[in-house]
């Protein structure tokens, strides 16, 4: 009986101790949980900070000051360098305005068909006859902002003075109508209305007249304008719309002959008087576009270059990943990208240094040539380049720190890390 009693208290005994464990056990884990929670909150309250701080860890894991990556930045800025020395983007000839190819202005206007002046007298009833010109007369006459005679009272500074009519050597850049590009419009409404528009502050427009052969005077009476001129242009169109496209046709047969003359069709959409100043230097639209031409197989070249470089560096530089040393191949990627587009960064300033300073150079020293062969090696595919890489660099970069900061976050707050839990799962 007594042995009895003593395992019914060992029992006893042994069932008090393990809820006194139990009791332990729970309060243990209230008060964890207590902790935890508390701690929770502050950091809700201090979420700015956190995000300030989880920022801060993000920007020294993605910097690129350590040894391996600047190694990869200069020796990328290096290649960089010599690829835009060694691969101008112009030709320096192109840079010198050339003369040789250029026609006499007496061959000029030949290829848009205009009448003899002998054809036009004959024809002078019939087109005085016509208020405004129809397709027959619009291919047969002269265009009219050729006109000069009657120009005596225009004046636009820097090209004619008042009191002297407008000359073949200063003609191109007084009329709207030989602007390469405003003279597709002003040119053709002039050719469809038989009118003139000056390049002068007030677009200064007047009527053309023929009084015989082939001359053609502005007149003063009755006054015109560009209003009229445009209410003259509904009105033709109106009676036969097909003018437009014989209109037209005549303006670019007419600019097409112009732009292999000697001086040359202005360059499009400057002011006169820089227009002027230009052709004299022998510097033209057909000019302008020979040095387009050229540079844009010189911006290809280097656009192209520039990218096979980056991609190399971007290569070469993920070979380099060491998992126990660089830890996470995301944040190292965005170290890539910011050695890429730095080294990018760093090449056009000193591109651009480069060339301001051998211009400026040349020009203190009145050396062409310096300035030419300084400019012809402005880096513009590059610098087209850099901003896609500095762009995507930015993407990448910010798609990586909303990921990097999402997870530290998700670990801070939503994560419930309980050491009783652990013990339970692992015990």
């Amino acid at each position: 009986m007594l042995e009895k009693y003593e395992n019914i208290k060992k029992q006893f005994d042994s069932g008090a101790r393990k809820v006194d464990n139990g009791l332990a056990e729970m309060k243990f884990a209230t008060t964890e949980m207590k902790e935890v929670l508390s701690q929770k909150e502050a950091d809700y309250k201090n979420i700015n900070i956190i995000i300030s701080n989880l920022d801060k860890q993000f920007a020294e894991k993605t910097g690129i000051t350590n040894i391996k990556d600047m190694k990869f930045l200069w020796g990328a800025v290096a290649l960089q360098c010599v690829r835009w020395i060694l691969i101008p983007t112009l030709d320096e000839e192109t840079l010198t305005p050339t003369v040789d190819d250029r026609k006499d202005s007496a061959t000029e206007g030949k290829k848009d068909n205009s009448a003899t002046g002998k054809q036009l007298d004959k024809l002078k009833e019939e087109r005085e006859n016509l208020k405004l010109p129809d397709r027959k007369f619009i291919q047969l006459l002269p265009v009219p902002y050729d006109a000069m005679q009657g120009t005596e009272d225009i004046l636009i500074p820097g090209v004619t003075p008042l009191g002297k009519n407008i000359t073949g050597g200063n003609h191109h850049s007084a009329t709207l109508g030989h602007d390469p590009i405003i003279g597709q419009v002003v040119g053709t409404a002039n050719i469809l209305t038989r009118s003139i528009t000056f390049h002068d502050a007030f677009a200064t427009t007047r009527k053309v007249e023929i009084p015989s052969g082939r001359t053609q005077i502005v007149v003063k009476t009755p006054a015109y304008n560009m209003l009229e001129m445009i209410r003259d242009v509904c009105t033709t169109l109106r009676e036969d719309s097909g003018r437009l496209v014989v209109a037209l046709t005549k303006e670019n047969l007419h600019l097409q002959s112009d732009k292999y003359t000697k001086d040359g069709l202005p360059i499009p959409l400057l002011s006169p008087a820089l227009q002027q100043k230009l052709l004299k230097q022998k510097w033209n639209s057909k000019e302008l576009e020979d040095v387009i031409k050229q540079a844009g197989k010189g911006i290809a070249l280097n656009f192209y270059a520039a990218v096979f470089i980056n991609s190399l560096i971007g290569t070469l530089h993920g070979f380099c990943f060491d998992e126990n040393v660089d830890e996470n191949i995301n944040l190292y990627s965005v170290r890539t990208r910011k050695i890429v587009s730095t080294s990018n960064i760093i090449s056009e300033c000193i591109n651009v240094a480069a060339v301001a300073t051998g211009s400026a150079v040349g020009v203190l020293t009145e050396s062409p040539d310096i300035v030419k062969k300084s400019i012809s090696h402005l880096d513009i595919g590059g610098m087209i380049e850099m901003i896609h890489q500095i762009a995507s660099c930015e993407g990448l970069q910010e798609k990586m720190r909303r990921e990097f900061l999402e997870q530290e976050l998700f670990e801070r707050f939503a994560s419930n890390k309980y050491s009783f839990l652990e013990e339970a799962h692992y015990g």
